[in-house]
Formats: structure tokens, C-alpha cells, sequence
């Protein structure tokens, strides 16, 4: 019995295929092996996986879309650290506009720290070349962000640190002229390091999750676009001639590839038999499979798998709590490493001590309205704030005649350093008790 899976094939085959660049776990040239399985991971397989490629993958592409809109969501500002330690915000710090408005005329504060975090989660690394104005003392006046595919980090014998920059024209690397700058002219955020100056590369870290991931979307891509894909053998008794071969893979082709054909039942002919040899999403554990890689995602970024759209585990109970986790293991720890090396590159020499930058998590941490009324109640109650101060944390004005900026405590609070008044007797609380009893001369009966 003649086998023509193979000349069927031919036929089924996509166009990429037919341009040479078939899927080698698609091909029965290529047997299922250690290196073809692997292959799905590698550089140089049918998936690559690069910082475009990987946000394909819907997953890793709604974490970094949330990371990086949270993060240039948040409020941040310039503080001085006074002698008693409190602190004031500095609104009208020199740098405040390049935080908080335009760090540069051809972008906004938000597509600045959105790009960022975007370039910490697939180069690992993010760099800002700092422009300075001598008129003011070096003072930083813009910040422009680099490619990190151009970007080399050197550090030189004496141990400081460089930057070298390949300018491109876009007419090819033939027409790079690469720049080097001192640390001081370079924002560099990086991520997790071996050496402390250099972050890894998250996309080349993790290829081999990510094209698993390109891989399972690309199966459930194939079998839906193009409906009868190999999933059997057809096999006849004796041997066909040309154009009988023709005649049935034409016929076959017509009546059952794509999508729009999928479900027919196919009628064989002349004695033809069709095996079943491929598998369905359901059998190759397409659903099982996806959901492990959300995991894996989660996992890589630090975003909780509920705002990825995987609920099975999530719940009204554990939600808030877990959202809470989010933003102190992940986006604490993310804006403090981006907030030192702000201040370290951006702020005046002589501020760098009293002076930090701090990103404000107030808004996403704020309880409900019962816990945040008990909280404003606790704090005036006890003089810790007055009431003008409450009112500006809800975005009103100070009470115009002043009588905001007075801190009240209950009446029996005592100053524990002070010795107490003396103890009222029995006679001075009976004196006191008959002073209160007498009835005044003439009053009314």
C-alpha cells in the first residue's frame, strides 16, 4: 500500500514554507529530536525571539504594558530633607520640569518613563543622554533616550565608567559614528547584573519561555488558518498515476483547506483510507500549555497573574491583598532603582546629600472611603495633622480665616514628662460638692 502523505505535503504547505523557511517540526524530513525541540528557544529558530518578537507573545506584552503605564502614572517629586529630618516638597526645584512635564521638547514625562521601563523589560537596560546648561552650573535642562542595541559600556583601567554610542543616519551601520560619554552625561537604569553596571538582557534570559510561547500561538494559528492541516495520512491500494494524484490532491485541496472548510467530512475515493496521525489543539494541551506560560510570565516580570487575565485563582478576598504585593515587591523596589539614579545624574553636586527624588504611591495604595475616614479622623483626633492639612491631601483649599492650621487633642491627653496636679481630697470634693448645692438668696422657688 502506497503511502502519498508525502506528495500531499507539497501541497498543504505554506507559503512561507515554500520560500524555504518551513518549520522544522512541521517538516517528517526532520524527526523529533533534543535539537528541534530546543530549536523552539534558539536565536536561529523558526521563532526567534528578540525585544520586537517577544511582545507578540500576549502575555509578556499586557505585563510590560502594565509596568511601564503604572509606573509613568505615578506622581514624582523633588524633596529636602531638613535638619530635624522632616521633609518638603520641592515644586519649583530647577529638575521638576524634567520629571513631572517634558524631559525633553520631542517627549512627554509619560512616554519617557513608559519607553523606560519598557527597554528595563526586554534589553534590561535603559539610557538617557543628559543635556546640560553651562550658563547654570551644569544644571540638567533635557534627558533624550538612547537605543540600548547601540549602546556599549566600558569601564577603563582606572575603573570609571563610559559609554560608547553608535549614532545611526539610517543609512546602515556602514554610517554609525559611535560617541563616547563620561557616566555623569548617561542615565543608565539596569536590572538585575552580574557586575553591577551592566543589566541582563530579560528577552535573551528567557528565549527559551518566550519561544515556547511564539511556538504554542503559532500551532492554534495554523490550525484554525488553515483547517485541514496534516493531521493524518491518506493512503490508497496500488500506485496513482499523475493525473490521478492531481485530480485528488486538487479536489482535496478545494474542498477542505481553510478555515471557512473546516468541520466537512471529507468522501475519499478509489479506495482511499485516512489514518489519523496529527493532534488538536485540546490533545497537545494547547489551554494547559498557555496557561503555564502566563505563569511563567507573571513570574518574570513580577505582575500578578490576575492582571494578566488569569483569574482561576483569584478571588474578592485575595485580590486587594495581592495587589498590594504587587506594587511592594515589584514597584517599590523598580522606582526606587530608577529614582537614585535620577537623583544621583540630574541633581546639583551640593544637593545630592539633603535632596532625593521619590515616586508617590499614595493614589494606588488608598483604602476605601470608610478606611480613609477613620484614618483622617485618627489623625486629627491625635494632632498629628490639622485640618488645612487634611483638606490638601483631598484637593481643597485651607479654610480662608486660618482656623485650619490649629491642631487639636483630646481634652484628658496629659504630658507624661510633667509632674501631675495634686490629687483632689475628700473634704475639697465635699466643699465643692455644698458650694455647688447651695441655693443663691432670692433665687425663685
Amino acid at each position: 500500500m502506497a503511502n502519498i502523505f508525502q506528495r500531499f505535503f507539497g501541497v498543504f504547505q505554506s507559503s512561507a514554507a515554500n520560500a524555504g523557511k518551513a518549520n522544522p517540526l512541521e517538516n517528517p524530513a526532520n524527526p523529533i529530536s533534543a535539537e528541534t525541540l530546543g530549536a523552539l528557544g534558539a536565536g536561529n529558530s523558526l521563532f526567534p525571539v528578540d525585544e520586537q518578537t517577544a511582545l507578540e507573545v500576549t502575555s509578556f506584552f499586557r505585563a510590560v504594558t502594565i509596568l511601564s503605564g503604572v509606573i509613568a502614572s505615578l506622581p514624582i517629586s523633588v524633596f529636602e530633607i531638613n535638619k530635624d529630618e522632616s521633609v518638603k516638597r520641592r515644586r519649583t526645584h530647577a529638575i521638576t520640569r524634567l520629571l513631572n512635564i517634558r524631559p525633553s521638547e520631542s517627549i512627554t514625562r509619560y512616554n519617557f518613563f513608559q519607553t523606560m521601563v519598557l527597554h528595563l523589560l526586554t534589553f534590561g537596560n535603559f539610557y538617557a543622554l543628559i543635556s546640560r546648561s553651562a550658563a547654570s552650573n551644569g544644571l540638567a535642562t533635557s534627558m533624550q533616550i538612547l537605543n540600548p542595541s547601540q549602546m556599549t559600556v566600558k569601564t577603563t583601567k582606572a575603573g570609571r565608567v563610559v559609554y560608547e554610542y553608535r549614532w545611526s543616519d539610517g543609512g546602515g551601520a556602514q554610517n554609525q559614528q559611535s560617541t563616547t560619554y563620561a557616566a555623569d552625561r548617561i542615565v543608565h537604569i539596569s536590572g538585575l547584573s552580574w557586575d553591577g553596571i551592566r543589566g541582563i538582557g530579560i528577552v535573551d534570559t528567557f528565549a527559551g519561555v518566550l519561544g515556547t510561547a511564539l511556538a504554542n500561538q503559532s500551532f492554534i494559528e495554523s490550525f484554525y488558518g488553515r483547517g485541514a492541516f496534516i493531521s493524518g495520512v491518506v493512503s490508497v491500494d496500488g500506485k496513482l498515476n499523475d493525473e490521478s494524484y492531481k485530480r485528488m490532491a486538487s479536489s482535496w485541496q478545494s474542498a477542505y483547506a481553510g478555515s471557512a472548510n473546516a468541520g466537512k467530512t471529507a468522501i475519499l475515493e478509489q479506495g482511499a483510507k485516512y489514518s489519523r496521525v496529527g493532534l488538536t489543539p485540546t490533545d497537545a494541551g494547547y489551554t494547559d500549555t498557555k496557561k503555564s506560560l502566563v505563569a511563567d510570565i507573571a513570574r518574570i516580570t513580577g505582575v500578578p497573574q490576575f492582571l494578566l487575565e488569569d483569574l482561576d485563582r483569584a478571588t474578592f478576598n485575595n485580590i486587594e491583598e495581592l495587589s498590594k504585593l504587587f506594587v511592594t515587591y515589584t514597584l517599590k523596589p523598580l522606582c526606587f532603582n530608577i529614582a537614585s539614579e535620577l537623583a544621583w545624574k540630574l541633581l546639583p553636586e551640593n544637593e545630592k546629600i539633603n535632596h532625593e527624588i521619590k515616586f508617590d504611591f499614595s493614589e494606588i495604595l488608598g483604602a476605601d472611603v470608610e478606611s480613609q475616614s477613620k484614618l483622617i479622623d485618627s489623625l486629627m483626633k491625635w494632632g498629628v495633622a490639622n485640618r488645612d492639612e487634611v483638606r490638601r491631601t483631598q484637593g481643597m483649599p485651607p479654610i480662608e480665616d486660618g482656623s485650619g492650621k490649629a491642631y487639636y487633642i483630646p481634652m484628658n491627653m496629659m504630658d507624661p514628662t510633667k509632674e501631675p496636679e495634686e490629687a483632689e481630697t475628700p473634704e475639697t470634693a465635699q466643699n465643692t460638692d455644698d458650694d455647688e448645692e447651695e441655693t443663691p438668696t432670692g433665687a425663685a422657688q
